[in-house]
């Protein structure tokens, strides 16, 4: 007899089959309507992830150039090394990859293991690496199977700087992925980083990409370039002469220069000294502070020294440095005057050694005595406080405060770099303008101070100081160019004549004698201040700022150079004595340079420095004939028929007070001499002593026959070994010129 409750338990379980697979079925439509439909998006781009790889192109960054086309910032071709992170298999294998890898490329392993985490088919491990240092990896993906399909090298470019230190203040630096941080790098960042491009690409199965058909592809635009105006001559003038300057004056803080174009606003030469590093810019360079950071045991202070540190370093204080002018701002305060006609060459001053105003009585710099009564001129060569405090106050206030804007010395200059500070100015009482007169107890800044002194040599027009003069394509065409852009006429051009002689008087006849330079006609003015708030915080009374500011040519000016010392040591500080001479040292190198002629005075032809010529073969008659074209004269040894030797050589420069020495027959000694310390000798006493050892003298400096002129500086220190006949070149300057 059948079962019946055998069939209907077979009946339940195939219903219960079928109910579950219902489910199961509706399960997996609702599943697919969510990822088909609601999820649709997320899901494309998943597979679409696991099926292309996406590549970013990089573009190489524009070149910087001096205004010669000399390249200063360039990219160089180095590779970038990329990891498919979507095949790493686990943790193990990250830990593996990133150990070796961050070994190689010089990184932290932690900073590499996070980067083998992504999940992305593209991620950038490292940029900018060398060749030496891909090879490595290179053999490391070959030795491991299967890190050819996981990971590989393309293109890059790195930003490299071809001259190190040159220029760092202006041209900043970029970061690790090329982006501009600090300096034209950072102002001009988005001219010079160019376009990314991209590269799609279809991949199988295994993840290998598939032929070219199926690639989409975005090409990169490379970067426009710079062209500068500095000019690299120029610029290395400079920054040779702020680094002796900061050696020779123990300078604890800085020293800053700017050169300026007077008559278009481009800036011709910018630095700071101490530099640093471009192509490694996060070292710090000072030995001095590098181990005053590492004595500080707490590490979180340790890291924020360091910070500042970098941060300081970095700082250009030709744009950001802010600080009281002095005396140098009386080449303003004296244009305001004859400008507004209030003053002339004939008004005279009465300078008694003090000067009181609101019951306050000021000193004069000169406390040993008075000025007495003196010319414009005469107050402005020496440089007299009392004198330009009441040239103050024949101006007023509201007009002395219209013209330091109208100079632009109350706002920010506009100059192409990033960081400019501007001074703080706040004339309210008539002690207020009676030191303000005399540049004290208002601030501004060096790239402020030349720009409007600029403007007193160029005719009397502000302009605007600029650092780009082009921006070209990758084809070496203008995309746009940048020159002259005139603010406001301040004064006039009689003024502005008028005040050239008067400050070409300062360097023949004043305190700005040691900015002297033969043959050529100089402008110039001293300036030295104290820095009162950091003196008070340090508990001493020797902290200054001395500085000096000049133009030439006098009767076409041409160039303004401004260079400041900021915390000089070496005493007497002012700057007549501490500064005037930099500014010769440079204008003595870039005055010929720029194509100016010189033109020397009858008394100056006496004295001037002179080409000896090659007189080797010549007989005695025409040898001493072809030296009285230079203003040389001979002196004789043997009795030959012609000249066998000279000393000094041929192509030296010497004082053509100095007589060559000519040998007729023979040879001239080969004895080796000691240098002497002529410090502190006057010149007759110095080329005695030099010309009794068979040594010749090329001498700068100040001349004349007033003041106390003496040897400064000899370019062969005392105690070392020259040979006989040699030339060394010694400065002088007028230790008179104490005023600041």
């Amino acid at each position: 007899m059948k079962d019946n409750r055998a069939d209907l338990s077979t009946v339940k379980r195939l219903r219960f089959v079928l109910i579950f697979a219902l489910v199961l079925f509706a399960a997996v439509i609702a599943r697919l309507f969510y990822m088909q439909v609601i999820n649709h998006d997320f899901y494309e781009q998943k597979a679409a992830a696991t099926q292309m790889r996406d590549k970013t192109l990089y573009p190489a960054r524009g070149t910087i150039y001096d205004t010669n086309m000399k390249p200063l910032a360039i990219s160089a071709s180095t590779e970038m090394f990329v990891l498919m992170g979507n095949k790493v298999k686990d943790d193990a294998q990250r830990a593996y990859i990133a150990e070796n890898i961050s070994e190689m490329l010089g990184m932290e392993y932690s900073e590499v293991f996070k980067k083998t985490q992504e999940t992305s088919s593209y991620v950038v491990i490292a940029r900018g690496i060398e060749k030496d240092a891909a090879d490595k990896v290179r053999a490391f993906i070959r030795k491991n199977e299967g890190f050819d399909r996981m990971m590989y090298f393309q293109n890059d470019a790195t930003r490299y700087y071809p001259y190190g230190s040159f220029l760092s203040h202006v041209l900043g630096f970029v970061g690790a992925d090329e982006q501009g941080l600090f300096g034209i790098e950072k102002i001009y960042d988005e001219e010079l980083s160019g376009t990314v491009g991209r590269s799609v690409t279809a991949t199988n199965p295994r993840g290998d990409e598939m032929p070219f058909e199926y690639e989409v592809y975005y090409e990169a635009k490379d970067g426009n370039s710079l062209v500068l105006t500095i000019d690299e001559v120029l610029q290395h003038y400079l920054e040779k002469n702020l680094e002796i300057a900061y050696k020779d004056n123990k300078v604890r803080q800085s020293t800053v220069g700017v050169v300026m174009d007077v008559n278009t606003g481009g800036i011709l030469a910018m630095a700071s000294y101490p530099e640093f590093d471009l192509n490694d810019p996060f070292t710090i360079a000072d030995p001095k502070i590098i181990a005053a950071i590492e004595a500080e045991s707490d590490p979180a202070k340790k890291e924020e020294e360091k910070k500042d540190a970098l941060y300081k370093q970095w700082n250009n204080k030709a744009v950001s440095f802010t600080y009281y002018p002095g005396s140098t701002f009386k080449i303003i305060t004296a244009s305001t005057a004859l400008e507004q006609n209030v003053v002339n060459e004939n008004s005279t001053f009465k300078c008694s050694g003090r000067y009181t105003v609101s019951g306050r009585s000021i000193s004069c710099w000169k406390s040993d005595g008075s000025h007495g009564t003196q010319t414009l001129g005469k107050a402005i060569q020496n440089s007299c406080n009392p004198a330009f405090m009441q040239i103050g106050f024949k101006i007023g206030k509201e007009n002395f405060t219209k013209y330091v804007g109208a100079f632009g010395l109350r706002e920010k200059t506009g100059i192409d770099l990033p960081g400019e500070a501007v001074g703080l100015y706040n004339l309210k009482q008539d002690i207020d303008l009676a030191v303000y007169s005399f540049g004290q107890n208002f601030t501004i800044t060096p790239i402020q101070l030349i720009t409007a002194v600029s403007a007193v040599a160029n005719g009397g027009t502000l302009l605007k100081p600029y650092l780009v003069k082009e921006i070209v394509d990758q084809n070496g065409n203008t995309v746009k160019s940048f020159g002259r852009n005139e603010v406001r006429q301040v004064v006039s051009e009689d003024t502005s004549k008028r005040m050239c002689k008067l400050l070409e008087d300062v360097v023949t006849y004043g305190t700005g004698k040691n900015a002297y330079v033969a043959g050529y006609r100089v402008c110039g003015k001293t300036g030295t201040t104290e820095k009162i708030a950091d003196q008070i915080r340090e508990g001493r009374d020797d902290l200054r700022v001395s500085s000096f500011i000049a133009f030439a040519p006098a009767n076409d000016p041409k160039i303004a150079v401004l260079i400041l010392l900021d915390e000089p040591m070496v005493k007497p500080v002012t700057g007549g004595l501490t500064v005037a001479p930099v500014v010769r040292r440079f204008l003595t190198e870039a005055m010929p340079y720029l194509g100016v002629e010189p033109q020397y005075t009858e008394e100056e032809m006496k004295t001037k420095n002179v080409t000896v010529p090659n007189l080797v073969g010549l007989s005695l008659d025409k040898a001493d004939a072809a030296l009285k074209t230079s203003g040389l004269k001979s002196v004789v040894r043997g009795t030959g028929g012609k000249v066998t030797d000279q000393r000094p050589a041929a192509g030296s420069i010497i004082t053509n007070t100095a007589n060559v020495i000519l040998y007729l027959g023979g040879t001239a000694p080969d004895t080796p001499v000691t240098m002497p310390d002529l410090s502190g000798m006057t010149l007759e006493r110095a080329q005695k002593t030099l010309q009794s050892l068979g040594l010749f003298a090329k001498v700068d400096g100040a001349k004349g026959t007033t003041g106390n002129i003496i040897v400064t500086k000899q370019n062969v220190e005392s105690g070392q070994t020259l040979k006989y006949g040699d030339v060394v070149t010694i400065e002088l300057s007028d230790m008179d010129q104490r005023a600041g």
